[in-house]
Formats: C-alpha cells, structure tokens, sequence
C-alpha cells in the first residue's frame, strides 16, 4: 500500500511540473534494440533530465467514489477519460456515413512501434492495436469493403513519418488516419515543426481525410502529448489520450503498468486491446450522431501553432534519383527502405546530384558497429552537415538529418563524402524534400 502511494504521489508531482513548463522530454531508454523512444534524431538529441518519474502521470480526476462500482464500470470510466475531445465530427462522420451505405473506405495508421505492434505484431500482427481497431470497424460495419494500411515503423519519430507520409499513407488515399507519435518524439522544435506539417498535409488532402491523433506514454512519463493537443486543439482534431485515462488508474493502483506492458515502452495484448477500445469508444461517440454531424467540411486551415514548412514532403529514392555514384551502390538497405545505396569498403566514396527544393532530408541507416562510418553532406560546394552513422544506441535504424532548410526553391547540387577506412560503411536509404 505505501508503495502505491508513493507512486500516485510521484506520478501527481510529474504531471504538474509537465503542464507547468511542458518540458518532460523523452529519456532515450531502451528497452530492446528497437524501443520507440531510443531513436536520436543526429542534429537534436531526444534527451530528459533524471527528474522523471518512473510511472506516467495523472491527469486530476473528478470526485468518484469507486468503492460503489464494478470492475466494468470502473473500466468503462478509464475507457471514457481516453477521449479528450472529438474535435470536428464532419469529417469522420463523413467517412463513417459511407461505410454505413456500404461503399468503400480505407483507414490508416502511421506512427512507431507501437502502430507496428513490435512486442506483438511479428508473429501475431492481427493482435496489435491498429489492427484491433480495424477489425472492430469492420464488425460494425459489415457490408462495407474497409481496407487497411499500417505504416507504423519501430523506432521513428514524426520527422521521419513526414519524410515517408506520402509513400506509405497518401499513397493509399486513406480515408481516416490515425497519428502516433507521441513517444517517439522529442519536445525540440523539429519535431513540432515535423508534426504539424504532417498533420497539416493529411487534413489539406482532397478528399477530407478524418485524421485523429493518439497520444501515447511510456513508463517514465514521456509523452509529446502538451504540445500535439495544442496542434489538434487548433485545426480541431479529435485526441485520444493514455495518460488521461491509464495515468488515473495507475496513481490510483487499480492498473500497474505491467498490466499495460512488458516493457517500459510497448503495449502488451491486453494494452493492445486497450487501446482498441479506446479508438471503438471514439467511433461509437461519433455513430451516436452520425446523421446530425455529417455535411460540408471546412477545409479551411488556421495559422500553424508552430510551423507548416514541411508541408507536402516528397520521397526520393534510387528508383527515381540517380546520382552519380563513386564507391555507392544501389541496395537494398532497410526492411523499409529497399530502394537505397550503400557504400562498403575502404576507399573514398561519394554520391552527388541536382535538386530543385527548398529543404531537404537525408535518411540514413545507423548502428553501434564502429564500421559505420562518418559522412560530410556538401550543398552547393559547402560544407552542410556531418553525419556518423556509428551511433552507441543504433540497431539498423533509420535517421534523418536537414541538409537543406530554406524560404524559397533553388536547384541545388547536393554531394555526400564518405573518407575511407577499413570495411567501412554507409547507407543512404533515401531523402525527403519540400519543392
């Protein structure tokens, strides 16, 4: 017993100091090669102080007397705290009113590991809970031909979903898609400025996509969760909250978050189904209604909260780059990225080619093997960036790096050097960038 209210007590002061200045920021932990939030992005590091707690924080809950209620009961206010607003319901009223008709819909999830389902999904990707919450969907709505897209990828935060939203999302012209990266993100202005971009492009798509964000927490109370309100709050966008709900449970020890996870990070099958149901309350709030909400979406968006620059970013690859290659060659370099170069050997490398942009990301490949090998970026002759894909807490992941950030489109001649050494590599998966 004292143990649980030195935790509740731990878990009340951690939430005060984050909405006070906002400045709980992701530790970096690992819990395994590919946790979420050990992914560091090379030019900002996603770095806390030891100040954390070592459970999620609560929100301030109501005066409820719980000694009256049942476990569903209780279960059923957890499940209800989730949804912190439905925001605008046109848009997803919309999408649902199709399904209803039964016409065809397709629902996407872009996030990390989490929306991959790392600790469940390689052997039973049918248990995570992008997918959970897509067979729930389609349960309510039989007649209806629902696809799915899942381009979670373990370990990446939203600059590199920014960067791949247009291959592995609008590709698919989604429907509805939810966002989760709340985690995976630090609390640095790249990540808000990546973040807003991506949702800015998903709500400025012509077909009026329903996008809902999901704000997820790990173990010592990391969340992006402050300021990605802020962004949905301003474009009017329905959130979806695992601190408001678990965090309550949690302080008041009716949950443990070994109830929710394995780890420190990821959701086990019962967090999984969870967070289905959270999802499943949020669509059943909107299905209740339906007929009054459906109608002409305002497609017209407000000043950013903190910036649109990245907008409407595009991926590159070697299927439609082809630079001039010294040392490099096309490879298939990343489960994700099969379409990159790499460089192997002990001579000196390089890459170099033209393009009209205004900014500009490279994706590399990084490891803890000292083999991996360290990069000059050169823009226009001059030395941009220098990267080292050998990094102490990589495992094959991919990171990004800005090379190019400007106002305005120029062409640019872009050159990247690898300096030789022995069975030294590196590997370019592929670039992002704004026209």
């Amino acid at each position: 017993m004292k143990k649980i209210i030195a935790i509740a007590a731990a878990m009340l002061l951690l939430l005060t100091a984050c909405n006070n200045d906002g400045s709980n920021s992701s530790s970096g932990t690992s819990t395994g090669s590919s946790s979420d939030n050990s992914t560091v992005q090379s030019s900002e590091t996603n770095s806390t102080d030891s100040t954390e707690s070592d459970t999620p924080s609560a929100p301030e809950n109501s005066e409820i007397d719980y000694s009256n209620l049942s476990e569903e009961e209780i279960y059923e206010l957890m499940v209800e705290r989730s949804l912190m607003t439905t925001g605008d319901m046109t848009r997803m009223a919309n999408v649902l009113k199709k399904a209803e008709n039964g016409e065809e819909i397709t629902v996407a999830y872009i996030g990390g590991s989490i929306t991959e389902g790392l600790t469940v999904a390689p052997n039973n990707p049918e248990l995570c809970w992008a997918n959970l919450s897509y067979e729930w969907l389609c349960e309510k709505y039989p007649n209806a031909k629902i696809n799915y897209v899942n381009a979670g990828l373990s370990g990446t935060p939203s600059i590199l979903g920014n960067v791949r939203l247009e291959r592995d999302v609008l590709s698919h012209n989604p429907d509805i898609c939810f966002v989760e990266f709340a985690v995976n993100d630090g609390m640095e202005t790249s990540y808000k400025n990546a973040y807003e971009s991506l949702v800015r492009t998903l709500l400025s798509q012509e077909n009026d996509m329903a996008v809902v964000l999901l704000f997820t927490v790990i173990m010592n109370g990391h969340t992006c969760q402050p300021h990605m309100s802020e962004i949905g709050n301003n474009y009017g966008l329905p959130m979806i909250s695992e601190p408001d709900s678990l965090g309550v449970e949690f302080a008041e020890g009716r949950m443990t978050w070994q109830d929710y996870s394995d780890d420190e990070s990821h959701p086990n099958q019962r967090g999984h189904e969870i967070v289905r149901d959270f999802v499943a309350h949020y669509y059943e709030t909107v299905m209740k209604t339906l007929d009054d909400n459906t109608g002409t979406v305002d497609r017209t968006l407000p000043a950013p909260v903190f910036s649109d620059k990245y907008v409407n970013m595009h991926f590159i690859d070697s299927e439609t780059l082809k630079p001039e290659l010294v040392g490099f060659v096309e490879n298939d370099t990343h489960t994700a990225f099969h379409n990159g170069w790499m460089y192997k050997g002990s001579d000196d490398a390089s890459m170099t080619f033209k393009l009209n942009c205004k900014a500009l990301q490279l994706v590399y490949k990084a490891n803890n093997s000292k083999a991996f090998a360290e990069a000059e970026i050169y823009v226009d002759g001059e030395l941009a960036s220098t990267v080292n894909s050998y990094q102490s807490d990589g495992w094959n992941n991919p990171v990004t790096e800005l090379v190019i950030d400007n106002d305005e489109t120029a062409e640019h001649t872009v050159e990247i050097k690898v300096n030789g050494g022995e069975n030294h590599y590196f590997g370019v998966l592929g670039f992002g960038y704004c026209d």
